[in-house]
């Protein structure tokens, strides 16, 4: 059970001592990933996809699932009498899930490429559309600043992979060469080792242990009790049989979103919170992940 998960360990030791040997390129990888890798994944999972009505339950279960989440977030904030900086790091990083970089890596790693198209669903209409919604108006009520509308619509609207989803929506009318799809294919596949190598990357570990009390709560709440709540609910009224459950759920328990750290610590939130949270949560998956993908199988 362990081995599917020791490349992406191995991805991220790598990018780690890249950094610390000679400098951080976390940016340009990411870059990469956002402008290339996530579109050519859009692409590909999306194109043969026949969009439904199933599809469009799933995007409603998936962002009441974050919903319910971040409710919680709240609630558990409030009940541990945080400022309102503090509490609004604490929803945005309990909250939102790292459901591409990480979330397509594990998904791949133990239930194969082809389950990643839940995963890219849970991803765009779930937690990066209601980040740069929602999240954003959190942010912005936290550290006491103003985001615009426009601003907001600009973010959605202009992230690579969602223009990707609408030019695969319109060429979906049309029948495309075999290259392109293996193209597409052949890009998507260098999503897993370059984002894990960022992340890798990115991690400090030198002031891991500040804020401990509201990093662990938030981390434990985002991957640990979410997911039992979500599996539990999955269980008593659906079963957990169907891989597009198990994929659903390990989501769920992805560590908290890269994307959101960002967002949070350029929005004037509490930057410790934010990337401890974030250094904490990429660690603890590699023993919690194989923990539930264990119990699902």
């Amino acid at each position: 059970m362990l081995e599917p998960i020791l490349p992406i360990a191995i991805y991220l030791l790598l990018g780690y001592l890249f950094k610390l040997a000679f400098q951080d390129n976390s940016k340009q990888l990411v870059d990469f990933v956002i402008y290339f890798s996530l579109p050519a994944i859009v692409f590909s999972k999306i194109y043969p996809l026949t969009l439904d009505e199933r599809i469009i339950g799933l995007i409603f279960m998936f962002i009441c699932f974050i919903l319910l989440n971040l409710l919680f977030a709240y609630f558990i904030g409030k009940a541990m009498r945080l400022n309102k900086l503090y509490l609004a790091t604490f929803m945005i990083m309990a909250t939102f899930g790292n459901t591409s970089f990480i979330g397509f890596s594990y998904i791949d790693a133990f239930y194969g490429q082809d389950f990643v198209v839940y995963a890219l669903i849970y991803d765009i209409f779930g937690s990066f559309l209601l980040l740069v919604s929602v999240g954003m108006f959190i942010i912005t009520w936290g550290s006491g600043k103003k985001n615009s509308l426009k601003s907001i619509s600009k973010s959605v609207f202009l992230f690579p992979p969602a223009i990707m989803f609408f030019i695969t929506i319109f060429m979906k009318n049309f029948e495309i060469p075999n290259f392109i799809m293996l193209t597409s294919q052949t890009l998507g596949s260098t999503l897993v080792p370059l984002a894990m190598i960022a992340i890798g990357m990115k991690l400090e570990l030198k002031h891991i242990f500040a804020r401990l009390h509201i990093v662990s709560v938030a981390v434990v709440l985002k991957m640990v009790i979410i997911p039992i709540i979500i599996l539990i609910g999955f269980k008593y009224f659906y079963g957990v049989d169907q891989t597009w459950v198990k994929v659903t759920i390990i989501e769920v328990a992805m560590p908290p979103m890269t994307m959101a750290t960002v967002l949070a610590i350029k929005g004037g939130l509490d930057e410790k919170i934010a990337i401890n949270s974030l250094v904490l949560g990429v660690l603890i998956s590699l023993v919690t992940i194989p923990i539930f993908v264990s119990y699902l199988a």
